[in-house]
């Protein structure tokens, strides 16, 4: 069980708060709009309605031991800033911080913010590939433009061997595991002569260029 505390409930912080408590955590929300505190308080461990501009606000309520702080605050970029360096003036270790754009969340990392999401941005990312690719699963970026991805298999795939395949030699792509759907099964570092199923997904990593090669 962990402790967390989220600050700002619109729809993304809400959501957060509501899904880290189902899964067993001990989760403290915060917003400065009572009404939003009425419409959670059952549905978190604690919810407290403060102003988190206010460093004294914050101290009477936040401690070190929280695991991590989540900070959503609209478009409000003066309360969030301010939320980040007070939290990390009280000593929380891991502050995650929505940014709405590449210069405010510049600023977050300077004050001390572990992490900055784009949520926004990074739907419209995961839209954009799940329209140009449509058997892409998920996506996993990793550094100098190579990922990890969980694509479904080709039909062109099926029936056929790694080994058949040449997916390093062709595309420049290595298959980490094969995941049968049906089955419920994962073959770590396959083999050569392992033959491709219907149903299946490759995991694969590459540079994303080279994966998205593999689409039909």
């Amino acid at each position: 069980m962990g402790q967390f505390v989220v600050i700002g409930l619109g729809n993304f912080g809400y959501n957060v708060a509501v899904s880290l408590f189902e899964q067993n955590n001990e989760v403290l929300a915060i917003d400065v709009n009572s009404k939003k505190i009425e419409q959670i308080k059952d549905k978190v461990t604690q919810a407290v309605a403060a102003n988190v501009k206010e460093k004294d606000a914050l101290s009477e309520i936040i401690n070190s031991d929280i695991g991590a702080a989540i900070v959503s605050l609209g478009d409000s970029i003066e309360a969030s800033i301010l939320a980040t360096l007070y939290l990390k003036e009280l000593g929380v270790k891991k502050i995650i911080v929505k940014a709405i754009n590449d210069d405010h969340g510049q600023i977050l990392k300077l004050i001390g913010a572990s992490e900055v999401i784009f949520p926004e941005k990074e739907e419209a990312v995961r839209l954009a590939q799940g329209l140009t690719s449509p058997n892409l699963i998920e996506h996993i970026p990793l550094a100098s433009d190579y990922s990890i991805m969980e694509i479904a298999v080709p039909d062109k795939f099926v029936g056929k061997s790694l080994k058949e395949l040449q997916l390093r030699s062709k595309y420049n792509v290595e298959v980490i595991a094969i995941k049968d759907v049906l089955q419920d099964t994962l073959v770590l570092i396959p083999g050569a002569d392992v033959k491709i199923k219907p149903d299946s997904v490759l995991i694969v990593i590459g540079k994303e260029k080279n994966i998205n090669k593999l689409r039909v």
